[in-house]
């Protein structure tokens, strides 16, 4: 984790490596919350992804009959990940004005809440994850040496939802219309990502897209990898590193230039 200072070139620690123990307590807790009073806790983390999948396969496998090789595992896969990251952006992106109470009476680095945020959801996907693979087992698809870059794939986009979370936790202690503009942005993005389509459906002229898109290039290659069993070119991945890159850096930076008023605002 040291290696990951170098993201932090204005001094801010930006993965909280020193508050190892503070951010195991509020992972902690947040599990507790989320699943206190649940029959079926954390199943509710699968039957979400589960149900919206056997619609997306009814719609687009029996209705519109998508030519798409195992299409349960190629959408369960990108359902799966697309929740963990938009539900670190949504919640992220209210986590240090809902902490208020903490922030309030106790000096605490305010990166640690969405930061926090994106863990839990981390712990979560890698909670579901097994079910993703006793799919591609039961519909025997062939996992091939690619899947060595499943840990990558996760990662970035792990970065990516920390990072763009941290912006708007940031962007939602000045403007609180975020959370509804948040909403539909979240349901615009999903539809222009490859998560329950294969990126060849678009039309080439488009195919800049994927690379415009922070998170294009990292569905495209975690459906290569569950389900082509491909290796995505270097490019590809060049340009996946340094969307995570760009993320965590804007997080940093408009940190270091609102970071000493965003108590006084909240």
């Amino acid at each position: 984790m040291q290696a990951l200072r170098f993201l932090s070139p204005l001094g801010i620690d930006i993965f909280c490596l020193g508050k190892k123990f503070l951010v195991f307590n509020l992972i902690s807790r947040n599990l507790k919350i989320k699943y206190r009073r649940s029959i079926l806790g954390l199943f509710w983390t699968l039957l979400g992804p589960i149900a919206m999948t056997a619609v997306y396969y009814f719609v687009f496998k029996v209705v519109l009959k998508v030519d798409i090789p195992h299409y349960t595992v190629f959408i369960l896969s990108g359902v799966l990940f697309w929740n963990f990251f938009a539900q670190t952006i949504v919640e992220g992106m209210e986590s240090i004005v809902g902490n208020w109470g903490l922030v309030s009476k106790v000096p605490i680095q305010l990166q640690v809440f969405p930061y926090v945020g994106a863990l839990t959801n981390l712990v979560t996907l890698g909670l579901a994850l097994p079910v993703v693979f006793a799919a591609c087992f039961f519909s025997k698809v062939p996992v091939g040496p690619s899947l060595l870059l499943l840990p990558f794939y996760t990662l970035a986009l792990f970065f990516m939802a920390y990072g763009f979370a941290f912006v708007l936790s940031i962007g939602f202690v000045f403007f609180r219309d975020l959370r509804h503009m948040m909403g539909i942005f979240i349901q615009i993005w999903f539809y222009s990502t490859p998560v329950i389509y294969n990126e060849s459906l678009i039309p080439e002229k488009f195919q800049w897209i994927l690379y415009a898109n922070p998170v294009g290039l990292v569905f495209s290659g975690l459906h290569q990898v569950f389900i082509y069993g491909a290796w995505p070119s270097e490019i590809e991945l060049l340009t996946v590193v340094g969307w995570s890159i760009a993320s965590l850096g804007a997080a940093v930076l408009l940190h270091h230039r609102y970071g000493r008023t965003l108590v006084e605002m909240i």
